[in-house]
């Protein structure tokens, strides 16, 4: 069952800006959870907000179904204890069963139901994950969605096509007689073999020698020599802006789990958390990828956290900020319908308590 509304597609942006758990692409017997946590006539946002602490939480236990009670905590508490709830927070549950979350939009973090599947009962991992992916929105970790990545990608291959053309005065004319062009905006296959026939999915001449037919002799293996350089060219480039991106994810991921790591740990949430999640990653054999490091790297990474930050510093910092703000914060179905809206601390108060006298 895909995700509904704008949420129903797991694009590039999702995949390379924020998720934590790499779709491994193992797949699994169990058949996907019906749907069994809707939002949808379960809040009661008509009802008076509850004045203390005890009152907040019993409601939203009464009233939200258990996943999304379980990360309303975890994400109010994380809001709080690290001054991080001066805007809303928004939640929203698949029920696909992917081990597997994301953030996107604004503010925005969302679980497949395989993850918390796998984390069910431990607040410390799914802490965890979530900090992550709030670090991914405070950190403004833009990713190269799918329609900006093939723009970039058509830009380059004009700027081979520039480079080599650029050598003789009448070698553009030549190379747009045989349909250059398409390749730029096509962008599958290689130029020569392209244009030479018999290639699938690039300019498909089957069968028939394009460049032999238009031109002959030395002007032919001129424009065949041509269309090789830029396939060199270009396959230069594109290596060097496809390491840029993997670097820029690689690096993104290891941020994310660095921050995610201190915003648990200063709200609470014992920092062996993380550990599970990726004791969960190497049991379901993530390796290295494009989008992000590979796990034993991230293991080692997060072992050497609790060395640079003590743990009694984080949770100290993190109680302070609590008593700062001790009211927790409350929650509503967001205007869209499909996902659980965590309000920000000012956002949190009655309208008529804080309007202008």
């Amino acid at each position: 069952m895909k995700l509904t509304s704008k949420y129903g597609h797991k694009s590039f942006l999702w995949t390379c800006l924020s998720v934590l758990l790499l779709n491994t692409g193992i797949t699994t017997n169990a058949a996907p959870v019906k749907q069994t946590n809707s939002l949808v006539n379960t809040i009661t946002t008509a009802q008076a907000r509850p004045k203390n602490t005890e009152a907040i939480f019993q409601k939203a236990r009464q009233e939200l179904p258990e996943d999304y009670y379980v990360l309303y905590r975890i994400v109010e508490r994380i809001a709080r204890a690290n001054k991080l709830d001066d805007s809303p927070w928004r939640v929203h549950i698949s029920p696909e069963y992917n081990v597997n979350a994301f953030a996107t939009d604004v503010n925005l973090v969302a679980f497949y139901s395989g993850l918390l599947d796998r984390l069910d009962g431990d607040s410390d991992s799914i802490a965890c994950v979530v900090g992550h992916e709030m670090a991914h929105h405070l950190q403004n970790h833009i990713a190269v969605g799918a329609a900006e990545r093939e723009r970039i990608l058509q830009q380059l291959r004009a700027e081979a096509i520039e480079e080599v053309s650029a050598e003789e005065e009448d070698l553009r004319s030549d190379l747009e007689a045989i349909g250059i062009s398409e390749w730029v905006t096509g962008g599958t296959g290689v130029v020569l073999e392209s244009f030479i026939g018999g290639r699938e999915g690039g300019l498909v001449r089957t069968g028939i020698n394009l460049i032999g037919g238009l031109f002959g002799g030395g002007k032919e293996r001129r424009v065949k020599e041509a269309a090789a350089r830029i396939d060199e060219i270009y396959a230069e480039k594109e290596a060097q802006r496809l390491q840029e991106w993997r670097e820029l994810n690689h690096n993104q991921e290891f941020e994310a789990d660095e921050l995610g790591y201190t915003y648990m740990v200063r709200a609470g949430f014992k920092a062996q958390g993380c550990q599970t999640v990726m004791n969960v990653l190497s049991r379901l054999g993530v390796t290295e990828s494009e989008t992000h490091p590979a796990t034993p790297d991230r293991i080692t990474a997060i072992n050497g956290f609790a060395t640079k930050y003590p743990n009694t510093v984080l949770t100290a910092e993190g109680k302070s900020n609590l008593a700062a703000s001790p009211v927790p914060l409350s929650y509503g179905l967001s205007r869209d319908q499909v996902t659980l809206r965590i309000n920000s601390r000012t956002g949190s108060r009655d309208i008529d308590s804080t309007f202008p006298q």
